[in-house]
């Protein structure tokens, strides 16, 4: 399972309206090309980005003012938390974390600009799984999730047989050097 960032407006013109966003790097702003478009007269057309980094949540502002969390400006990147109350221009969210199920290679070419891939893309990539063995992992992983325990990708693939533990190792660490090199904070 992959965890979601979900704001859901709790003020304003639009509340309970719920935005869940998944990938590694989500722009926000009153512009059409951001992952979240908000139409509101406060925020410029890319004001913040939403990143991921292993399993926390940050916000950090693209452009001066219209961000509080919790009450409190934000000026630099600071952390997402579930039961935090984030504003953005003239709206109040309440942040939550969401389970999704991982999909079997990751992002499309179209949408990896600023994403990291998923594990499994990284087994793909290197011919160590094949997408159908992926897709197995997923499936056992989404089962295993309906009985209320959550396991990585990794663990599953390696305690189904279909990897060791070097080429975990591998996979695990070519990712951290993928968020090293996307996110520089």
């Amino acid at each position: 399972m992959v965890k979601a960032l979900v704001l859901t407006a709790i003020t304003g013109a639009q509340i309970g309206k719920r935005y869940t966003v998944s990938e590694r790097i989500n722009t926000i702003g009153s512009g059409p090309q951001c992952d979240v478009t908000l139409n509101d007269r406060h925020l410029s057309a890319r004001h913040a980005e939403i990143r991921q980094i292993f399993d926390r949540w940050f916000i950090a502002p693209l452009a001066p003012g219209g961000i509080s969390l919790n009450g409190m400006p934000v000026s630099g990147q600071s952390r997402l938390n579930p039961g935090d109350q984030l504003t953005l221009g003239g709206t109040t969210y309440r942040v939550s974390y969401e389970d999704l199920e991982e999909r079997a290679l990751g992002t499309t070419p179209e949408t990896q600009t600023h994403a990291v891939p998923r594990l499994g893309e990284y087994f793909v990539r290197r011919g160590i799984l094949t997408p159908d063995q992926v897709a197995r992992v997923v499936k056992r992983q989404r089962d295993i999730q309906s009985s209320g325990v959550t396991l990585p990708f990794g663990q599953i693939a390696y305690e189904m047989g279909l990897i060791n533990r070097a080429q975990l190792e591998q996979a695990l660490n070519e990712q951290r050097a993928d968020f090293q090199a996307h996110f520089h904070d």
